[in-house]
């Protein structure tokens, strides 16, 4: 992948040249048999990201061909501006950005003021024997200047197990960057890079003798209160204590750089007889595997919403929960009718949204918390899908496929009736300009 920056000097015609060369190819003027080819490739658009500022959505151009192109749309979904040129991210391992997973999912992350984006990349291992594999590193686009640079890759020769580097995951302060590191056999375990130094990214240590591993990174909201505070992550880990014992779920948190006593704890722990009590006797059988997933801050940082089920592999199984930062008031908040309800996200600090299996298609649910009522404000395509950060809108994938010289995006929008007051970035990004010329 080259560089490519739309936002060069020159004005609007260097601006278009610039488009025109991304779609078109480097200026040479195509056979109609190219042309014909080039038209016949279809693309369907995932990975959705609302920025935080919620006037533009990043995205992935998914090509028919197997490669990938980083892309930005605004709020409206009129005008696709393209940011780098298609690559394969990695041929062995497919791109999955449905929040229908039991793990995190990959995606892109905004920094706090929507002016980079981290993405996913190929990076190449090479093993003593001569073998190559592909794995993947973090890369960091800056969007004003096309700038693209190593954000976290691996040791040269890496010796460790975790090869694909996933769901990258920005501190609101923009000091840190959580993310996943994965291995073949599904093994997982969260690491922070601090950005603010050329480091290799620090490992939350897994701790594989105790059957332990984690995922589900989420920073807590940075609000005045903890303006000279350090960052606040929280993350899943579980652990197995024997391979044929029930498994315990935990949410726990970290704070990067900080030396206080406590500040890497564990906010609640779920034991598999303890939520087997939660059960009606009919329903409590022994052989039950817990996973956490889909874990939330409230706005105010005082409080988690995550899935909870006995059964990985069956959403129909899946429940909302709600904890306290402290850990307490640990309480279920979905209904146990059998539709299922997961990938939770607050709207304001009395509502949680929720993705509900439809047959094909996810209803969106809303809870309320202080009335104990819920319902379906619409149903989406596909669980590849994000909040605006008002909560009015949800952007998401479709299974809708498109020819590469058709104009649009195959994003949808939900208008949700909902509305959550919401802190945004104050500096609005340059890609601002060239989307605002174009209207």
């Amino acid at each position: 992948m080259q560089r490519y920056s739309l936002l060069q000097r020159g004005g609007r015609q260097l601006i278009w040249l610039c488009l025109l060369i991304c779609w078109v190819g480097c200026g040479v003027t195509k056979s109609p048999s190219q042309k014909a080819k080039l038209s016949s490739l279809g693309f369907r658009d995932i990975a959705p990201r609302w920025s935080h500022d919620g006037r533009y959505i990043a995205f992935l151009r998914a090509l028919t061909n197997g490669q990938y192109q980083l892309c930005v749309v605004d709020a409206r979904l009129h005008h696709v501006v393209p940011l780098l040129r298609p690559e394969i991210i990695n041929p062995d391992r497919p791109f999955n950005a449905s929040r229908e997973s039991y793990s995190s999912p990959d995606g892109l992350a905004w920094s706090p003021d929507d002016r980079r984006l981290a993405i996913e990349r190929t990076e190449w291992f090479r093993f003593e024997d001569g073998e190559r594999m592909p794995g993947t590193g973090l890369w960091l686009l800056d969007i004003a200047s096309g700038a693209l640079t190593p954000l976290a890759l691996h040791k040269t020769p890496y010796q460790s197990l975790f090869y694909f580097y996933h769901t990258p995951v920005w501190s609101p302060d923009g000091r840190y960057m959580a993310f996943v590191g994965e291995g073949v056999n599904g093994q997982r375990a969260i690491f922070v890079h601090p950005l603010h130094a050329h480091q290799l990214p620090q490992e939350i240590p897994p701790r594989f003798d105790a059957y332990t591993q984690s995922d589900w990174p989420v920073w807590r909201p940075m609000l005045p209160s903890h303006a000279n505070s350090q960052p606040v992550l929280a993350f899943r880990q579980g652990i197995v204590h024997a391979l044929a014992a029930p498994n315990t779920e935990t949410i726990r948190r970290l704070q990067p750089g900080s030396a206080q006593l406590g500040a890497a704890a564990e906010i609640v722990r779920v034991r598999a007889r303890d939520y087997l009590a939660t059960l009606p006797a009919k329903q409590r059988f022994p052989n039950i595997a817990l996973r956490i997933s889909g874990i939330v801050w409230r706005p105010d940082g005082r409080a988690l919403a995550f899935a909870l089920t006995p059964d990985a592999l069956d959403f129909h199984r899946y429940e909302i929960w709600t904890v306290d930062a402290q850990g307490r008031h640990l309480r279920r908040i979905s209904p146990r009718d059998g539709r299922g309800y997961f990938a939770p996200e607050w709207i304001g600090l009395n509502k949680v949204g929720a993705l509900s299996p439809h047959g094909s298609r996810f209803d969106v649910v809303v809870f309320d918390l202080s009335t104990g009522q819920h319902w379906v404000v619409g149903t989406i395509d596909s669980a590849d899908m994000d909040w605006s950060p008002d909560r009015a809108y949800i952007v998401y994938a479709t299974a809708q496929n498109r020819l590469l010289g058709e104009r649009g995006t195959t994003l949808k929008l939900l208008e949700t009736g909902l509305y959550a007051a919401t802190q945004v970035a104050s500096t609005r990004v340059p890609l601002g300009r060239l989307l605002t010329e174009k209207e």
